[in-house]
């Protein structure tokens, strides 16, 4: 059972550990010496115990964590965090870094289903900005500042703790602004704050107890917070229970298959892990924006009546339902922070133009560049006409290994981020937005789909075969799929120049120098199987093994784009 009050309504702590429930009223510069007492304020399950220099802080997870670093940005500078949580499961293999100046130790310790962490700095820092840089060791995450850096101000709320990626510079209004450059340029503040005198570009005004933040003066909704309403570990079948959620008393309540859910304030990380065994949640009502959002993130399907009965159809309900809250509901939707996205194609196959120049066509990402390698073949530039996105061709000598053609491609690219895209698979109109999706709630280095989907030439035959599970972090993704960051793909040295396996090659460079993948659902993508021309080994009868089920012929569905 999870029920729980919201701060103000009943909350307390232990006599024996100090609290805060606002920073001003240990800002810097006064007296350090912080009573100690039942303080409210803090999110729940965090307790500290506050020295001069130092915090111990424990707490049930990174969520809570996060939660934590917003509220406390502009109280008094420390040098050392001591953090202690009860739950902490980063993907396989994967190392997190501080992304901080100044650090003077770091250290890590297993503790059960827990962890330790230690983090010294150099100098007295910001409180929020050193627990910014201990969950940055703690769980992956990804930046929304593209081009421009977030400065965050005090006396923020804990519907903030979305942003913490980027908690790295803090202002306090005695503070001087720089005399040559200007001091902030995307200010994220509270309305409780005077800031008046601190320059900025552009201003996100975020308060308690309000249901929208406001950029520039222009309200938006945001409701998801993507590090903790987002579709992990939701497979691609069933078993797919139906619960039901109503609103009583101003709460939300879920009820069926053992859960009993009540809650006034948004889904919580150990909610949203509870309510994984919720295929669907009936409701005779209309459920609040804010908590329908936040159940669609996670994949649950929300409706009055009926559900779909197989697979297949209730995944394209799932996914269709996650995509749409998570770009409307979001901080990368108020902030306007989705990333340009470049999609690199190599093809040595001109039977394969045409339907290339189909599936770039239909791309619906917003910010899109497609870059298209003839790789030792001769085409006539008018048969990409149909592409309207930012388009670039570049002929490839048909002796550089497969390899090196992909990085001469990736070398044209202009995205902050790069996906591949192979000339003979079938891709759906928001594959790139699963994509970009993806790597946002997941924080992952590497990105890619599951190969759920194949369409096997010889037999005619479609083949859903997910072997491997969805919404995971994997060492495996489909290589038609793969998508990175343009630095992370520098900082790895690029696509190895090799002719075969190129996809293995990138991932197993990503695994080796710490990074994560992110294994995606596979819906939107159609790989094709034929008897030639491919550098993956298994042959085609293997892809007919191991399937949940099989369609004669081509599957035709929106989703993959073989219909429209």
């Amino acid at each position: 059972m999870s029920s729980r009050k919201a701060i103000g309504e009943g909350a307390t702590r232990p006599s024996t550990l100090a609290t805060v429930s606002n920073p001003l009223a240990i800002s810097r510069g006064q007296d350090r010496k912080i009573k100690r007492g039942p303080i409210p304020g803090l999110p729940e399950g965090i307790l500290l115990k506050i020295k001069p220099n130092s915090w111990l802080i424990k707490g049930p997870d990174v969520a809570a964590l996060a939660q934590l670093a917003v509220k406390i940005v502009g109280g008094p500078e420390i040098t050392r965090v001591d953090v202690r949580l009860k739950s902490w499961n980063p993907p396989k293999g994967w190392t997190g870094t501080p992304k901080m100046s100044g650090i003077n130790s770091l250290w890590l310790h297993r503790q059960a289903d827990g962890i330790l962490l230690e983090l010294v700095a150099d100098e007295p820092t910001d409180p929020g900005v050193l627990v910014a840089a201990a969950l940055r060791v703690l769980t992956p995450m990804v930046s929304l500042s593209y081009g421009s850096m977030f400065t965050f101000g005090p006396g923020l709320p804990m519907s903030a703790a979305s942003l913490v990626a980027d908690l790295n510079d803090v202002v306090l209004p005695t503070d001087k602004a720089h005399a040559h450059l200007r001091r902030a340029d995307t200010l994220i503040t509270s309305s409780e704050v005077s800031l008046d005198s601190i320059e900025r570009s552009r201003t996100v005004v975020i308060d308690e107890h309000k249901p929208v933040w406001v950029v520039d003066g222009v309200s938006h909704e945001v409701f998801v917070n993507p590090l903790v309403h987002r579709p992990i570990g939701r497979l691609s079948t069933g078993p797919w229970n139906v619960g039901l959620a109503s609103v009583q008393a101003g709460a939300l309540v879920i009820e069926g298959a053992g859960v009993d859910l009540s809650t006034e304030i948004d889904l919580s990380q150990r909610d949203v892990a509870e309510l994984k065994v919720f295929g669907g949640l009936q409701t005779n009502v209309e459920l609040p924006a804010r908590w329908r959002s936040q159940l669609e993130a996670c994949g649950i399907i929300v409706g009055a009546s009926s559900f779909p009965t197989d697979d297949f159809e209730w995944q394209v309900q799932s996914v269709h339902a996650r995509r749409h809250a998570l770009r409307a509901y979001s901080p990368a939707a108020a902030l306007k922070a989705w990333p340009a996205v470049t999609v690199v194609l190599a093809t040595h196959r001109e039977r394969f133009i045409d339907q290339a120049v189909q599936q770039l066509a239909r791309l619906a990402y917003p910010n899109l560049q497609i870059v298209i390698g003839l790789h030792g073949v001769e085409v006539d530039h008018s048969r990409f006409d149909a592409i309207a996105h930012d388009l670039k061709i570049v002929k490839i000598s048909s002796d550089v290994p497969f390899g090196t053609a992909m990085q001469q491609l990736s070398e044209k690219a202009d995205g902050q981020l790069i996906t591949k895209m192979d000339d003979d698979d079938h891709y759906g109109a928001e594959h790139v937005w699963d994509l970009v999706l993806a790597r946002m709630y997941s924080g992952a280095t590497l990105v890619g789909k599951a190969l759920d989907w194949i369409y096997v030439e010889s037999a005619n035959t479609t083949a859903f075969r997910p072997e491997y599970p969805a919404e995971t972090y994997a060492p495996f993704v489909a290589g038609g799929t793969l998508l990175i960051s343009r630095a992370d793909l520098d900082a790895l040295g690029g696509w190895r120049p090799v002719a075969k396996s190129v996809d293995r090659a990138l991932i197993e460079r990503v695994q080796a120098t710490g990074g994560s993948i992110y294994r995606t659902h596979g819906l939107g993508y159609l790989y094709e199987r034929r008897g030639e021309g491919h550098t993956a080994t298994p042959n085609e009868e293997h892809f007919l093994t191991k399937t949940a089920k099989t369609f004669e012929g081509r599957i035709q569905h929106e989703v993959f784009g073989t219909r429209a």
